[in-house]
């Protein structure tokens, strides 16, 4: 039929959301990023600025599609025995409903926007967010993984479950933003290093937690 919409299988759509990483979760060298944004006098800067924003909310969205897909799949493979998950599906569900409200976008070339013309002050507010946003993430995504694994054991899917952990560090907002200007914006390139490092490495410690789930729910 003309027009018409099929929905996708959920292990389909499971394998399609830990795909796309390769697309949505950048990483890039933190030091290369800092020289070339001194070589540029800031213009490389602008684009790393950019990239922080966009690999935020490509990699939120992401998630919450994963969570999506990972939720539909458990239940597939749960049908009869939902009793014996009743506590981690409940769990779950708060844990999707979170991961699509962190999912809206803040937007990369708005905040690209502000920062050209506020300066420090709009850099100043968008990491804070980030750093705030990411830390949230963080917490709410190790539980979904745990919760994950724990419902897979019990469905006799895994072997043996396991307990994730919050990478991101909880970084002092107020000690960052002080250096910075003390040092007239000199300690800002440290603060961008940190900026770009604490979530390279949040994004390679969940690779094996997403492979773990898509070979468990295959």
């Amino acid at each position: 039929m003309e027009g018409a919409q099929y929905p996708v299988q959920a292990g389909t759509a499971l394998e399609y959301n830990v795909a796309a990483r390769a697309n949505t979760d950048f990483i890039t060298d933190p030091g290369i990023a800092i020289l070339l944004s001194i070589i540029t006098c800031g213009i490389y800067g602008l684009y790393i600025l950019y990239k922080l924003v966009q690999r935020r909310d490509e990699h939120f969205q992401r998630m919450s599609a994963v969570v999506d897909s990972s939720i539909a799949q458990l239940r597939a493979k749960a049908q009869g025995r939902e009793d014996a998950i009743a506590a981690e599906l409940y769990q779950l569900e708060q844990i999707r409903m979170k991961m699509a409200t962190m999912a809206a976008e803040r937007g990369a070339v708005i905040w690209l926007l502000i920062c050209i013309f506020t300066s420090i002050v709009g850099y100043a507010i968008l990491y804070y967010l980030l750093m705030q946003d990411y830390v949230e993430h963080d917490a709410v995504e190790a539980q979904f993984f745990t919760l994950m694994s724990s419902a897979l054991v019990k469905l006799g899917l895994a072997g043996q479950a396991g307990q994730a952990v919050p990478t991101v560090p909880k970084r002092e907002f107020v000690t960052f933003l002080l250096l910075t200007i003390i040092t007239c914006g000199i300690y800002g390139f440290y603060w961008m290093y940190v900026m770009i490092k604490d979530f390279n490495e949040h994004f390679m410690a969940q690779v094996p937690w997403e492979d773990f789930l898509l070979q468990a729910l295959r």
